[in-house]
């Protein structure tokens, strides 16, 4: 039997298609997930977590596929403060590409004894690595600081939370001029996937507030089959829609300390 996620999913995705069809994105909201709950008469903690899946740990089930939809996303062209979720056709996954600009090895060492045998392979245990043996300096070429985790913020009016924020520091020195950069940073752990529509909220996130430097860098890390891989993207407006672009990625293999 399909788990408690994928039936709501399915049972919403069928509701919403017979009055939507199945040629075009279809939008869904919070009470639609609600109502299908209470019709399949199951509970689930944390209702929003159920797109959330679909946007990023998991490829939507065959039966919502098989029509050509390829994940969940937030609508930030509709207002109001209960997001709109869109089954869409439109490319969202960035898989984890087989080559890569640039391949470092890092030794365990870098990580401090008391955490290493405690790191998971989650999100938090990725940036946990990437923290301790300074990936963001040698990546950006920046000297970088850590600012805040789990940076809650507004998106077009909803809110949206970006996982690090860390402000990377360029120094030309031949004009005796610093510039800052705000390196926005969203984590993946083994099993997840990144999707477009989370980094481009994250960069207009960052971009609307004031206190943050003008520029921003939109970064992301993604702990795959062992190795870290960090990924930096253009994001940028085409024809009045957002879109992203990889720009480049490196691998870095974590050796066992001698």
């Amino acid at each position: 039997m399909a788990g408690k996620y994928q039936q709501v999913i399915e049972y919403v995705f069928d509701t919403k298609a017979d009055g939507f069809g199945t040629e075009d994105d279809i939008p869904f909201h919070r009470d639609d997930i609600e109502k299908a709950m209470a019709e399949l008469d199951i509970s689930v903690g944390n209702v929003p977590d159920i797109p959330y899946a679909y946007r990023s740990r998991r490829p939507l089930p065959e039966s919502i596929a098989q029509y050509g939809y390829s994940a969940v996303i937030i609508d930030d062209t509709r207002s109001g403060e209960d997001p709109t979720y869109l089954f869409t056709k439109r490319d969202q996954l960035v898989p984890v590409p087989e080559v890569v600009d640039e391949t470092r090895t890092t030794s365990t060492s870098s990580l401090p004894k008391p955490v290493r045998p405690y790191i998971g392979k989650d999100e938090q245990g990725v940036l946990t690595q990437v923290r301790y043996a300074g990936l963001l300096d040698d990546f950006t070429g920046l000297d970088t600081y850590h600012l805040q985790s789990h940076l809650r913020m507004r998106v077009y009016g909803r809110e949206a939370e970006l996982d690090d924020l860390y402000i990377g520091v360029e120094d030309e020195s031949e004009s005796e001029r610093t510039t800052h950069h705000a390196l926005a940073v969203e984590a993946k752990g083994e099993g997840e996937t990144l999707n477009r529509n989370q980094l481009i909220r994250n960069t207009r996130g960052i971009e609307n507030k004031r206190d943050y430097p003008n520029s921003v860098r939109t970064l992301a890390v993604k702990l795959h089959e062992e190795v870290i891989y960090l990924f930096e993207f253009d994001v940028f407006e085409r024809d009045g829609e957002d879109r992203v672009e990889t720009e480049r990625v490196w691998k870095y293999d974590f050796s066992d300390a001698e």
